[in-house]
């Protein structure tokens, strides 16, 4: 099959960009013609390794001329201040949403010849519903976040256009529930693929290095200043102990004071982000997940699968259909620092604990390794093809 994956950035870092190139990879070692066509491109290396043999088409490369990047006509300079027709209602969070943004996309979804068009985020996927072509291929919404998370004003856009897709893809059975209950027409359409991640490159972590660590952007969502919360109450307790949190994000100044604040400087690292982050997982022995919401949670397989215990606030979706608490891991109430400290405490004072839950989450996760997960896809795209046909 030729399949076309959506992805408004696939030079950045993050979850969705992560599981796409996962699935991509999968899907072109099965001997499938994979492209990706990222809306913009913005600096010249990707954060995670692209397989050569995935083919990856940039609509708008917004770099400076002298770094690579296009020189934009006086015309398309001012599409570029324009707004989108997603703007209105806020729908599309991209610095580069404009009118020229829509031009582009609008363009290339008309000319585009593939057999599947996969859109991996709400505003691709309503790119696709106004400006794709459903009698050339099959298209499908994937969601990366839940149905619940959407304001009313982005509700309103996926109650109109999402019948326009041929499949509705979520990562987790809740969210697929409650778009089932929330389109009952389109219940044939939708279904669950869980978010993939490979079997960790290194040997399992030996779970002896007084390290606890986290890893994602760092935002209010990913609850960074609740660990680092919850530390201040076993710093003095574990003296030999430090938490270790890789990732960029806005929220870097805020984690810093907070850090200070509890006079944690030293204990509490920051080093950026890192990928892949195989080798760093190794070095740690306790994995925390303090999310105030996590979608499906791609941190606490892919800590599984390098054989750490894991911590995790119990948020819908992914981490209650993920860790089955006491057995592969511990689930704690959100945004409870104590809560926190408490279950950081059993597991730093018990080896055997640590050892117990990390062997057990290893067998979770390869459950979502490529291997296994591509076959869904597979499924999927070969069902609507037969479809069509």
């Amino acid at each position: 099959m030729r399949i076309t994956f959506l992805v408004r950035n696939i030079w950045g870092i993050g979850g969705t960009i992560k599981t796409t190139l996962n699935t991509a990879e999968a899907l072109v070692a099965l001997g499938h013609d994979v492209t990706i066509a990222s809306f913009v491109r913005h600096k010249k290396k990707s954060d995670f390794a692209i397989d050569p043999r995935i083919k990856v088409e940039n609509l708008w490369d917004v770099r400076r001329p002298a770094d690579g990047g296009e020189r934009l006509s006086l015309l398309d300079r001012v599409r570029a201040k324009r707004p989108s027709f997603l703007d209105a209602d806020k729908v599309n969070n991209q610095g580069e949403s404009s009118k020229l943004l829509d031009l582009r996309v609008r363009r290339y979804l008309r000319e585009l010849d593939t057999d599947v068009a996969v859109g991996t985020q709400v505003s691709v996927n309503l790119y696709m519903a106004k400006y794709g072509r459903p009698e050339r291929y099959a298209m499908v919404a994937q969601e990366h976040l839940y149905l619940d998370t959407y304001r009313a004003n982005i509700r309103k856009h996926i109650d109109a256009q999402y019948r326009k897709m041929d499949a509705i893809v979520t990562i987790t059975e809740a969210d697929a529930a409650a778009y089932r209950a929330a389109f009952p027409d389109l219940v044939e359409k939708i279904t669950c693929i869980p978010n993939s991640i490979p079997a960790s490159a290194e040997a399992p972590a030996e779970l002896t290095e007084p390290l606890i660590m986290t890893a994602g952007r760092l935002t209010g969502m990913k609850g960074f200043d609740i660990l680092v919360q919850a530390f201040a109450l076993l710093a003095d307790e574990f003296p030999e102990w430090k938490v270790r949190i890789f990732g960029r994000g806005p929220d870097k100044k805020k984690l810093q004071g907070l850090i200070a604040e509890h006079g944690l400087k030293g204990r509490v690292e920051l080093p950026g982000p890192v990928a892949p982050l195989d080798a760093e997982w190794r070095n740690a022995s306790i994995a925390a997940i303090p999310s105030r919401f996590e979608p499906f949670g791609l941190v606490i397989v892919e800590a599984m699968a390098a054989g750490l215990p894991v911590v995790c606030s119990a948020v819908k979706h992914g981490p209650i259909e993920i860790i089955d608490t006491e057995v592969n891991g511990l689930l704690v109430a959100p945004k409870k620092p104590k809560e926190l400290a408490d279950a950081l405490r059993r597991l730093m004072s018990d080896p055997a604990l640590r050892r117990k839950l990390a062997d057990n989450g290893m067998v979770t996760a390869k459950r979502f390794e490529p291997s296994v997960v591509v076959g869904l896809h597979v499924q999927l795209f070969e069902k609507l093809l037969k479809a069509r046909a």
